[in-house]
């Protein structure tokens, strides 16, 4: 599984690559990230060390990834 990532913030958000609702988000992600770096990697890179962005804008801890 993918994940697009803010190195200065330390969140992501799962990319969900046939899911157009999901690309919104991520938009919206970007945008508000903007000024910092992104990285798209794979979630095991990630996981323990970042914050999940759930689809609705919150955040919640990295252990408890949940496939929404």
């Amino acid at each position: 599984m993918r994940a697009r990532a803010c190195i200065k913030c330390k969140e992501y958000m799962i990319i969900h690559a046939d899911n157009p609702l999901n690309r919104n988000k991520i938009d919206f992600f970007e945008r508000k990230h903007h000024l910092h770096t992104l990285i798209t990697v794979d979630l095991e890179e990630i996981k323990d060390q970042y914050q999940i962005i759930k689809n609705n804008g919150s955040k919640e801890p990295s252990n408890e990834t949940t496939n929404s």
